[in-house]
């Protein structure tokens, strides 16, 4: 079968590529990324999006026809989101507590049996199977060879120095430094994250987002609607980044914030639309109060009233119409 790819422009197709099998950061399912560094020297790591049509389509490459109806997608992901699973894992360890140096955490990590995927192309294993997936999954150590990736990395984790025990004031050497992963540490990188998107620069740029505000009424106004303006828009980057964040830190970083005066508007308008699209009911006029006593009578007419002045003494009364007729004489 063949696929439509779309690709960044400065990856070079004249050399060959590989792509690498990491669980997805969410979902922890196979997931496939392609590194490429481009001809400026700048290393980006590509996440691959399968897009399938309902039906097939024709694409066309200069005069070539080519019948396909899945596209692949690449697009740049930051490495922040390939890093967070890998913090999650060494901060549950045994030894998640002490200082090391990174090279020690680094090959951990790339050992760690956590990130280990089935083989490809190979059926889901049932109950009682042995599993077709490997101790460990090599192509986390080549991502975390990349350049970028140990930036973010090291960004993640506290660090210590600890001066050399040969170092004098003669020849002195520089200290040794220690990291030890924190979750701590990436929720505050999220948050700034967040406070980037939900700038009105970066927002704009999203229409999903902004429609959002439109449909939660939070588009106009000034005063206690920005302050609910601001919240929602800071959810709403929430749910937006949780696409490739573990579940556990999605509701670490939801609950950094306090979205109650958000829910309790959203809350309000919902009960409000609720109640405008029941119709009115038809025993308003019905007094509660009044259950058990006579009701009174509702006023009659002009022309019942008339005839209540009628003589009807000469008149002959109604049951005389329906007396049996006497029986022919003979």
């Amino acid at each position: 079968m063949e696929y439509i790819s779309i690709l960044k422009d400065d990856v070079d197709l004249s050399k060959s590529h590989r792509y690498l099998r990491l669980p997805h950061p969410r979902t922890g399912q196979p997931q496939l990324y392609l590194p490429h560094t481009s001809s400026a020297g700048k290393e980006s790591i590509l996440e691959t999006v399968k897009i399938s049509g309902s039906q097939r389509r024709t694409w066309f490459k200069g005069d070539h026809g080519i019948d396909a109806g899945t596209i692949l997608v690449h697009y740049p992901v930051d490495p922040l989101f390939l890093v967070i699973p890998i913090i999650l894992s060494l901060t549950t360890s045994s030894n998640a507590q002490s200082f090391q140096p990174l090279s020690d955490i680094l090959s951990t990590a790339a050992a760690s049996s956590s990130f280990s995927l089935p083989e490809p192309f190979t059926t889901p294993t049932k109950p009682g199977q042995s599993s077709t997936s490997s101790k460990h999954n090599g192509d986390l150590g080549t991502v975390l060879s990349f350049t970028s990736v140990k930036r973010v990395f090291k960004a993640c984790c506290e660090k210590k120095a600890i001066p050399s025990v040969q170092s004098s004031a003669e020849n002195p050497t520089p200290a040794q430094i220690y990291y030890r992963p924190s979750v701590a540490i990436v929720l505050n990188h999220l948050k700034k994250k967040v406070d980037h998107l939900s700038s009105p620069e970066q927002y704009e740029k999203f229409d999903h987002l902004v429609r959002g505000l439109g449909k939660d009424g939070l588009l106009d106004g000034e005063g206690d609607m920005d302050v609910l303006r601001n919240l929602a828009k800071r959810k709403a980057v929430c749910e937006h980044l949780s696409q490739w964040l573990p579940p556990s830190v999605t509701a670490q970083l939801a609950e950094s914030y306090n979205f109650t005066p958000l829910s309790t508007h959203l809350a309000n308008r919902s009960a409000a639309a609720i109640a405008a699209s029941v119709p009115p009911s038809n025993t308003s006029n019905k007094d509660p109060t009044a259950k058990g006593t006579k009701r009174k009578a509702p006023p009659t007419s002009k022309g019942v009233e008339a005839l209540k002045k009628v003589n009807t003494n000469s008149m002959s009364k109604l049951t005389s119409f329906f007396k049996p007729k006497e029986g022919k004489k003979k």
